[in-house]
């Protein structure tokens, strides 16, 4: 399964690798040939998978761009181009997961490989971005605050404290503190209530109105993100993915993700995970903070982009979560769905994402994005067939 999937994936990574980094797609279109800071870090996860010398190369080249363009405030560059030199922090607005990324990046990096000389230059760029990241948490309880455009799903309305966001920081300090720098950061306990409200957890919640709220409405999954006052339960895959990655979750949970997926399956005719769902129409709440929020051209129609579009990076993600839970079935199922419904179609190129309505691939090709979602894919079944339950993550 997957197997000649991955010998291309695993070329597209090669191609993308530079003596400045991993690029991010090979096309000249848009920003993408530039090293951009999650999408650099993503490849380098993949890299830890691959062992590919020129791979790790380009791993650690991309932590060295970005570590030399740090501001002087300790933030981390969206993108740079590295013909140009141009530095990007953000467009709208800047972009939390460029600094949370870098962190976690470099921890792994050096953890993996044991590179002492690239730790050496890394290790104050990635202390004074922890240190900026306090700064990002307004009042001083934990949680960094994302604004709308604020991490990858630039042109969608996720913003406030998402899970997506907080719990990167979290990997990122736990890594900070495998590798004996711990500051005594612990905000597991709280995220975890908060982010999948039970009845028992009331007295603790962030806002009790809000927690009662989402109560009424029903959790089926982690919450993508919390606003005073309002807990939003709609599915975030990448959250939820990190989320299973972090988390040992309980019967109940496992279950009710488990028919989150069936529901999936029913709702577009395939055990796809689409980045965000349901899909936001024109009578939604939040319509008005999406039909406006673009850089080139409105692409978050029903199924496209980020509106419910089915992106190989997080289809990855979540099933190495999986894999870590023993959820080894769902696994399966998954990787299937993914070759039958994107890996087989005549025109797939590694795009960023495939719409599961109209059951059409969108968006640019040749993605090292989704190459990375390939090789996390190829993982999750290793780790399932030996029984292994860590992830390059631990």
């Amino acid at each position: 399964m997957l197997a000649g999937q991955q010998r291309i994936a695993h070329q597209l990574l090669t191609d993308l690798a530079t003596p400045n980094g991993f690029l991010a797609s090979t096309l000249d279109e848009d920003n993408y040939k530039r090293i951009w800071s999650r999408d650099s870090m993503v490849c380098g996860l993949a890299s830890l998978i691959t062992k590919d010398a020129k791979h790790l190369e380009a791993f650690k080249a991309s932590l060295l761009t970005l570590a030399e363009h740090q501001s002087e405030a300790g933030m981390i560059p969206s993108n740079i181009d590295p013909r140009s030199g141009e530095v990007s922090f953000g467009s709208l607005a800047g972009r939390i997961d460029a600094h949370t990324w870098f962190v976690l990046g470099a921890c792994l990096y050096y953890k993996h490989t044991g590179d002492e000389t690239t730790w050496k230059v890394l290790e104050p760029k990635v202390l004074k971005t922890r240190a900026y990241l306090v700064n990002l948490e307004f009042n001083n309880k934990g949680w960094i605050y994302t604004p709308l455009s604020g991490n990858w799903a630039d042109e969608y309305p996720v913003h406030g404290y998402t899970l997506y966001d907080n719990l990167l920081r979290m990997f990122a300090e736990k890594a900070l503190s495998d590798l004996g720098l711990d500051i005594g950061f612990d905000i597991d306990r709280k995220t975890r209530l908060n982010f999948w409200p039970e009845a028992s957890n009331l007295e603790k919640a962030y806002h009790k109105a809000g927690f009662q709220d989402a109560l009424d409405k029903g959790v089926e999954n982690f919450a993508a993100f919390l606003l005073p006052g309002y807990y939003d339960l709609r599915f975030d895959a990448g959250g939820n993915a990190l989320a299973l990655l972090y988390w040992r979750l309980s019967a109940a949970q496992k279950d009710a993700l488990r028919k989150k997926v069936s529901s999936f399956k029913s709702e577009t005719g395939a055990a796809l995970i689409p980045a965000f769902w349901p899909v936001i129409t024109e009578d939604s709440y939040d319509w008005n903070l999406l039909k406006t929020n673009y850089s080139y051209s409105f692409k978050n129609h029903p199924g496209d982009f980020h509106n419910g579009g089915v992106w190989p990076v997080w289809m990855g993600l979540f099933t190495l979560g999986l894999a870590a839970q023993g959820q080894t079935d769902l696994v399966e199922q998954l990787v299937t769905a993914f070759e039958t419904e994107i890996a087989t179609k005549p025109n797939w190129a590694y795009q960023e994402y495939f719409n599961p309505i109209s059951k059409t691939l969108g968006g640019k090709t040749q993605m090292g994005y989704s190459a990375s979602g390939v090789i996390f894919m190829q993982e999750a079944l290793r780790m399932i067939q030996a029984e292994q339950s860590s992830t390059l993550f631990d």
